[in-house]
């Protein structure tokens, strides 16, 4: 039987024995005579005795066993590629059983290899480590440091059946892992059971991580009967620090990065999902191998392991570029791009020297593409250098496509990353005779060309569609604005827009993207057809929680710059924070506020009544926005965490057998009664009128940006918010290109983000360095003619042009 996902889960609690605990999940040994994959020395992700010499922390001695556990890649109906890392080196045993398979099993030998890109660098060796003095959280130096140079092993395994599932075992060094897979149905499928794919973006995973609390700004209003948010002199102040943001006070978030990721992944991985989007900047700076051991810490490693089981379908974000180098050497971006690739392969495209870039898969009626924006040509070098024909003042409601820009970060040129290209063959990490791989998205770009060859497709075989890219084209956050803007912003996702006609024309459901960190959704409808598309940044997996772009009025108060005018929901505006102090006298937040998350989407089978346009839907996807909320103590030590769903900002999507998407706006088709062809009689049968099919509201949610159109909305009903049962909430911006971000922002010895590069110079992170038969249609009787036009007439509905609807469910 194929992956089942969990059923009727709404609200999941998760216990925490202790904050920041190692969580395994994993499968048992079916075997006594091998150790337990978990067990695996080299699965270690703490070194408690790290040997220092001289300030330069020594790798320890290759360990046997996993050093990342087994993860799924390139999932397909007919096959599955498997990869894992080691330190030693030996060859390792992979045995898989099920359909279509010797009932032995398919045996495969895979012997590993080392990429010199996998090895660490001097700076990450002489790190010092980082403190955190109001929660006492403490990295020491060298504490994350583990063997050098892994060895990486892959295995495709082909000759699969469609929509079955398989069992899998992999033994190194005696130390065996277990695990289950399915493959996909076969493209072009019809949905016989719901898919459960779950998104999110912006996970930036670094060591640092485990002692930073990130800035919370407050969301954009309180609650109605809340009380004022703690202050600098609080004991939440105390604990977990704050600063100055936007000229206020914002205290710092409840839970580090690290706990972020941990409770997020648990809550995910408890929604057994079938596919995980993640929408690029996996982590902080793609350059740093510690920076990947963190990553696969949380997904394959000693904290978890749900890539065992679950493809994850990536972008590469601008960290995935990042560790610029100067304008003299790039290196360090070619080799961000290198790891990358390293760890996560995929089908490609029909350019190969792109490598991964840009690439597709086919789940059934679904069709998933990821495409790579990380630069845009031509290049911008700042915004200053701005041509005067791209500049624009105020939101978006009269911007035009070459006001939106062309690149979407203004660190490194192309023609920079392809000179220094060759340091990679040279270096060992990419073979002799390779071509650079760092695309352009615009139009008339190969990449471009591709994806519009890939929407065609899918298209033409009736698929839903799903776009991912990681910039976010529409988004009220710091990096929404163009470099153009009187209010620039140097990592702009508005260039990405270019790609809209696309994505009207071939009808995309959703575009996934992150970067702003937001957790916003836009609806997009710019040819006013009635039909549009969903753009949703969910950038909220473990970084920043980031506020709305802010600047200054004429008596220099911060407000709320609400460029996008396309915004229909984010947790900074539709979910107001609730504080209410205890009967022990201390300030808690008991609901709403943004939180760490990611977005739940479910396609599966319409099962209801017509839509008010009289059609009746094929299939509907369901966007949820979800949040991971902690639970605090008096102490505001955390007690549990969450699963909430933010029924604020559901969104769902209808489709017809076609994969188009459906408008239950659109008037109902009127059927012409048939001229009789008989001479007999009258026969008229009794007068019949269908059910009075009102559509829903076509405007929005209010907003203070008066330009938005009717069109720029689908039709929803007035959104409510749910209440939280736990004790976190916020919008924090953390990137701001105004220099705001980090001042003051750590209570530690370190500050939360000092001399870490995070958020320096160039905005984002630069300088681093490192029917049912109501189809209101007039029944006349049973003559043969005039049920031909009736069906004719459901006919010509169900084949209409591509439109779409939201409905807000009611409840969850």
């Amino acid at each position: 039987m194929p992956k089942k996902r969990s059923q009727g889960r709404h609200t999941l609690s998760i216990a925490l024995a202790v904050a920041a605990a190692t969580t395994m999940v994993g499968v048992s040994p079916a075997f006594a005579a091998e150790l337990d994959s978990l067990d695996s020395p080299a699965l270690a992700s703490v070194n408690e005795t790290p040997t220092i010499v001289d300030g330069v922390t020594v790798p320890v001695d290759p360990r046997p066993g996993f050093r990342v556990l087994p993860y799924l890649q390139k999932p397909a109906s007919d096959q599955m590629t498997i990869n894992w890392f080691t330190e030693q080196g030996n060859d390792a045993t992979l045995i898989v059983r099920g359909p279509g398979l010797p009932a032995e099993g398919q045996s495969f030998t895979v012997t590993g290899e080392q990429n010199p890109v996998n090895g660490y660098q001097n700076y990450e060796l002489t790190n010092a480590g980082w403190t955190h003095a109001g929660t006492g959280l403490t990295t020491p130096q060298g504490t994350w440091i583990r063997a050098d140079n892994p060895f990486k092993y892959t295995q495709t395994i082909t000759g699969l059946e469609a929509n079955s599932q398989y069992t899998y075992e992999v033994v190194v060094d005696e130390y065996k892992h277990e695990a289950a897979f399915s493959t996909f149905a076969a493209a072009g499928s019809e949905l016989t059971e719901p898919m459960h794919v779950i998104a999110f973006s912006d996970t930036e995973t670094d060591p640092k991580g485990r002692t930073t609390f990130r800035e919370w700004e407050v969301t954009t209003e309180l609650a109605e009967g809340s009380e004022p948010r703690p202050d600098e002199n609080s004991a939440w102040a105390d604990k977990f620090g704050g600063g100055i943001r936007n000229g206020a006070y914002a205290l710092n978030y409840m839970l580090t990065e690290d706990m972020a990721q941990d409770y997020n992944n648990q809550i995910i991985a408890e929604q057994d999902p079938d596919l995980m989007l993640l929408a690029g900047d996996l982590v902080e700076q793609g350059s740093s191998q510690t920076h990947w051991d963190e990553f696969f810490m949380y997904f394959s490693g000693d904290r978890g392991n749900i890539l065992d089981d679950t493809p994850l379908f990536t972008s590469l974000g601008n960290h995935e570029v990042y560790g610029y180098g100067t304008p003299e050497d790039r290196t360090s971006v070619v080799r961000s791009r290198m790891e990358y690739n390293q760890y996560f392969d995929t089908f490609g495209s029909d350019n190969p020297h792109a490598l991964d870039a840009y690439h597709r898969i086919d789940n059934g009626p679904v069709t998933f593409i990821s495409v790579d924006v990380t630069n845009g040509e031509p290049d911008t070098v700042s915004t200053s250098s701005v041509p005067e024909s791209e500049k624009s003042e105020g939101d978006d409601s009269t911007l035009t496509p070459e006001q939106y820009g062309t690149d979407t970060q203004n660190s490194f040129t192309k023609e920079e990353y392809d000179r220094d290209f060759p340091n990679a063959i040279e270096n060992g990490w990419i073979e002799e005779g390779a071509e650079p791989d760092q695309p352009n998205f615009m139009p008339g770009s190969e990449q471009y060309e591709w994806l519009e060859d890939q929407l065609k497709d899918a298209r033409d075989n009736g698929q839903v569609i799903v776009v991912q890219w990681h910039h976010a084209a529409y988004s009220n956050g710091v990096h929404g604005t163009p470099m153009g803007n009187n209010h620039p912003d140097s990592q702009s996702g508005v260039p990405t827009r270019h790609l809209d006609p696309l994505m009207e024309e071939y009808g995309v459901a959703a575009v996934i993207s992150g970067h702003d960190e937001m957790f916003e959704a836009s609806y997009v409808d710019n040819d006013n057809d009635g039909v549009g598309v969903y753009h949703w940044d969910v950038g909220v997996a473990s970084d920043g929680l980031r506020a709305d772009k802010k600047i200054q009025n004429e008596d220099g108060e911060y407000v709320p710059y609400n460029f996008n005018t396309h915004s229909i929901w984010s947790a900074q505006a539709d979910e107001p924070e609730m504080w209410v102090t205890n009967e022990n006298g201390v300030k808690h937040l008991v609901s709403g506020g943004k939180h760490y998350g990611h977005l739940d989407m479910l396609f599966e089978a319409y099962t209801g009544a017509p839509l008010d346009s009289g059609v009746v839907p094929a299939m509907q996807l369901t966007m949820t926005p979800v949040s991971v909320v902690p639970t605090l103590n008096d102490n505001y030590d955390v007690e549990s965490v969450e699963r909430v769903e933010l029924t604020s900002g559901v969104q769902t999507v209808y489709f017809d057998a076609q994969g188009n998407v459906l408008d239950p706006n659109a008037e109902p088709v009127e059927t012409p009664k048939p001229t009789p062809t008989t001479t007999g009689p009258e026969t008229t049968g009794p007068e019949t009128t269908g059910p009075e099919t009102t559509g829903p509201e076509t405007t929005g949610p209010e907003t203070t940006d008066p330009v938005a159109t009717e069109t720029d909305t689908p039709g929803t009903s007035v959104p409510t918010s749910t209440e939280t049962s736990g004790a976190g909430a916020g919008a924090n911006g953390d990137d701001d290109a105004s220099g705001a971000d980090g001042a003051a922002n750590g209570a530690g010895a370190n500050g939360d983000d000092a001399a870490s590069g995070d958020d320096a110079a160039s905005g984002d992170d630069a300088a681093s360095g490192d029917g049912s038969g109501e189809d209101g249609l007039a029944q006349t009787g049973t003559d043969p003619g005039t049920l031909m036009a009736i069906a004719l007439g459901v006919a010509a509905v169900l084949g209409g042009g591509v439109l779409l609807m939201i409905r807000r469910r009611s409840e969850i």
